[in-house]
């Protein structure tokens, strides 16, 4: 595991860390040396360590100006409706947590000098499938801005990329037919959260200072096969 000399100790800001892969994303961090705090919605901090810092915000109504070392945007919803019955208020709030926030919370922390931002996107932004039209889109989006934000930010030290999760067994997926799925993946399992922190911990590290605009595909072969 990568470690840092808590001489100088970084910070990290994960939202969505509360709980799922965002969780994992947090603990991995702190048992990596980093100071972490949490932003979620929830005014209930769940099981997370009390040495992590936690934040209740709603994200979507509120502004915050993180100031760390690391900005992880890993806070995410999805919704099951068709591309042409899907509700305007919850694509609304769907392109507002997906997208919105996480642009703007990385470029408040870029503009108070973090230098690794890293959106957790999803294979959906390559993947087509039924009822989560506007999720998919919304990775995308977020996917693409990350290639032209890498580029404006690469003179100032900063690295944006993605690392994109593929099916990881959270609270948010839902499958109908999870051994049909199983059977699809090369690695012939479901991932779990703890297994999308090594390529987050990597592209906070020093290691990562060269890469930038990237995607780090974590799915198990999905995409691949």
């Amino acid at each position: 595991m990568l470690k840092i000399d808590k001489s100088r100790q970084k910070t990290v800001v994960v939202t969505g860390g509360r709980r799922g892969i965002g969780r994992a994303i947090a603990l991995a961090f702190r048992d990596a040396g980093y100071k972490v705090n949490v932003i979620a919605k929830s005014q209930d901090r769940g099981d997370l360590p009390q040495d992590i810092g936690y934040m209740s915000l709603d994200l979507s109504r509120a502004n915050i100006e993180p100031t760390c070392d690391v900005l992880v945007n890993a806070a995410g919803i999805s919704h099951d409706y068709s591309a042409s019955n899907y509700p305007a208020d919850k694509r609304n709030e769907l392109w507002s947590i997906n997208y919105f926030v996480a642009v703007l919370l990385a470029r408040y922390a870029v503009s108070k000098g973090c230098k690794r931002i890293i959106n957790i996107t999803s294979i959906s932004a390559f993947n087509g499938a039924r009822n989560i039209s506007e999720y998919a889109a919304s990775k995308a989006a977020l996917t693409q801005w990350t290639k032209c934000a890498s580029n404006e930010w690469a003179p100032l030290g900063v690295t944006v990329n993605c690392v994109a999760p593929g099916f990881i067994e959270t609270d948010m997926l839902k499958l109908k037919d999870p051994e049909t799925i199983i059977g699809r993946i090369p690695a012939g399992r479901l991932g779990k959260p703890e297994d999308v922190t090594g390529a987050v911990l990597f592209l906070a590290s020093d290691a990562a200072s060269y890469i930038t605009g990237t995607t780090i595909i974590v799915d198990g072969g999905w995409v691949g096969r």
